[in-house]
């Protein structure tokens, strides 16, 4: 009986997803863009992430920056591309995704082999998913 339970235990880590590496990370974090739409909200906030950069969108202003990952945690400073005014729930979106990233924010990416990946975000005791939707070859390189 010991056997077969320790059978089991070795059968069930070695089907567990191991953890992906840096790059293993931001290769499949390019292949997607991300969207999550809040709570009371109908605007999705869109991440894009290429050669390091992170590009943030809700429908008014373009905004990015560097992105680092350090330990299965995200740290990126957002700034303005361009700063035009927008409807005040557009602009409530932006502040609330450029204040997201401001310190390191842990994170995991689930269900990689699915169509629609998830990248979850652990913050302020809250989980916050974005939903991996396949770039083309076409807007992989800029949306």
């Amino acid at each position: 009986m010991k056997t077969k339970i320790i059978m089991l235990a070795l059968l069930c880590t070695a089907c567990a997803e191991k953890p992906l590496t840096n790059q293993e990370t931001q290769n499949l974090l390019s292949q997607y863009t991300w969207g999550y739409t809040a709570p009371n909200s109908d605007t999705p906030i869109k991440l894009t992430f290429k050669d390091n950069q992170l590009s943030a969108y809700a429908s008014c202003n373009s905004m990015g920056g560097a992105y680092k990952i350090i330990e299965q945690k995200m740290l990126a400073p957002i700034i303005f591309g361009d700063a035009q005014a927008c409807a005040p729930h557009i602009m409530q979106q932006e502040h609330f995704i450029r204040m997201f990233f401001l310190q390191p924010v842990p994170f995991k990416i689930s269900s990689r082999s699915s169509q629609n990946p998830k990248l979850i975000f652990q913050k302020d005791q809250q989980e916050y998913i974005f939903v991996g939707t396949k770039r083309s070859h076409e807007n992989a390189h800029g949306e």
